[in-house]
């Protein structure tokens, strides 16, 4: 099979067949003589674009649109919600908190179930998201609508450890570039919602601006049963097959039978996940998707069809800053991006806060929010896999989901908490920290030397 490999490695099969050359015949196998590298070997060590693969990054992109469409618009409610139901946003923070750790740590079964197709995970959840949005649409009473959320959560975990498993082991030489279209995606969802829930909830109220997003997740699962390759790999019969890793010039040593205990105690791993979790406390696919609305409608007192503009704009900048932020990752390497990112971040999370009511001000920062705040999650997810080589993706990825985000999700009772005892600036003052602690996590991560990386990525 065809696994995630450090860059300046050559990436071969079971036998040491380098990927993309015939193997031996029977009777003809010859040992193989190791070679000094050189250019040409180097040049070639970095496999191209396979038939099938932009495609397939281009699926992910929309299926994790589709799949953001739940929690946007669930988020975009949350204001009309605790108004309906008269319940504060301490309440709300706790139903989040509960149902975001449940949802995150259910994440970290992604390794254990890897002889599961990922397209039948992904539909599965798209069905399961639609059941529950009908579910919060028509919930009589406060507790009903929390229960739509946990199912939510119960049903929503596949889209990152999966999806980001699969794009991840693809194409293990443009990383960063497909994890970063991979956000995308969900920030692609999310925009598409607030024009649109905005418009609904004043015209015909909250609960149709939830019903109106289920058939799009119902067309989002026919589009991944149809579209997805089955295996990670189609180049391998053998989804479970454990791959040999040639080490080029700047790889440090790997044993591709690490277990995965030995690759998470590596330093750099540690403080890649350190960040990870740090960082949730203001994470753009997560707290602010939650109170950003909140502080739009109740801390600046604008109606549904300007807080529905703002976020928009605030989400503009979340395409555009993991696009750019992916591409210059690939080239310049993830650690120097993460460490533009985090402290520019912050500052615009504090000068969100304290521009007052004034739309264009509000929308100029909030671009800048955008552009930063959410180009942090597939920037440590890239690290994340770096620095974990050697060990199977799904989970890899799936201990990064379940501790960054299940244990992360805690952040979300605490801002929830402190924007109804404190406000929203001094619980925007607290993202903010949080993204400069996250910094100096990644600042002590030691990554691999570029090497092939700016010609990989070419």
């Amino acid at each position: 099979m065809v696994c995630p490999s450090r860059e300046g490695t050559t990436i071969s099969s079971i036998d040491g067949t380098p990927v993309g050359e015939r193997r031996p015949q029977a009777g003809n196998q010859r040992t193989a003589v190791p070679e000094a590298p050189d250019k040409d070997r180097q040049a070639r060590s970095v496999p191209d674009w396979r038939p099938g693969d932009r495609f397939q990054i281009a699926l992910l992109t929309v299926a994790h649109a589709v799949q953001h469409f739940s929690a946007a618009v669930l988020a975009f409610s949350y204001p009309f919600v605790v108004a309906y139901f008269h319940v504060s946003y301490a309440v709300l923070g706790v139903v989040l908190g509960v149902t975001g750790v449940i949802g995150g740590l259910l994440q970290g079964i992604a390794g254990l179930l890897r002889r599961i197709p990922a397209r039948t995970l992904l539909v599965g959840q798209d069905i399961g998201l639609a059941a529950s949005l009908l579910l919060g649409a028509l919930s009589p009473v406060f507790a009903v609508f929390a229960l739509a959320k946990a199912l939510g959560s119960l049903v929503q975990w596949p889209q990152h450890p999966i999806g980001s498993a699969y794009l991840s082991e693809r194409v293990p030489h443009r990383r960063a570039f497909a994890l970063s279209w991979h956000t995308i995606g969900g920030s692609i969802g999310t925009l598409a919602v607030p024009l649109i829930a905005g418009f609904v909830t004043a015209r015909w109220g909250w609960r149709w601006s939830l019903g109106v997003f289920v058939p799009p997740l119902l067309l989002g699962a026919a589009a991944l049963w149809f579209g997805m390759d089955r295996d990670v790999s189609p180049s391998s019969d053998d989804e479970t097959a454990v791959p040999v890793v040639e080490q080029g010039r700047n790889a440090p040593p790997v044993d591709a039978a690490q277990s995965l205990g030995a690759v998470l105690r590596r330093p750099a791993a540690l403080a890649a996940l350190a960040a990870g979790t740090v960082a949730a406390a203001g994470r753009g696919l997560g707290v602010l998707g939650a109170y950003v609305p909140a502080f739009l409608r109740d801390g600046a007192h604008l109606g549904s069809v300007l807080v529905g503009v703002l976020y928009t704009v605030m989400l503009v900048g979340s395409v555009v800053g993991p696009a750019g932020a992916g591409w210059l990752a690939d080239r310049v390497g993830r650690r120097t991006v993460l460490l533009v990112v985090y402290p520019a971040a912050a500052l615009f999370l504090v000068l969100y806060v304290f521009v007052g009511a004034t739309l264009w001000a509000l929308a100029v920062v909030g671009l800048f929010v955008g552009v930063f705040a959410y180009a942090e999650s597939p920037l440590i997810q890239a690290l994340f896999a770096d620095t974990t080589a050697g060990a199977a993706a799904r989970s890899v990825f799936g201990v990064y989901f379940a501790i960054a985000y299940g244990v992360g999700a805690l952040w979300q009772v605490i801002i929830g908490w402190l924007v109804s005892s404190y406000g929203f600036r001094t619980a925007f003052i607290v993202m903010a920290i949080s993204f400069v602690a996250a910094g100096l996590c990644v600042a002590g991560a030691r990554e691999q030397p570029a090497g092939d990386r700016t010609r990989a990525a070419a």
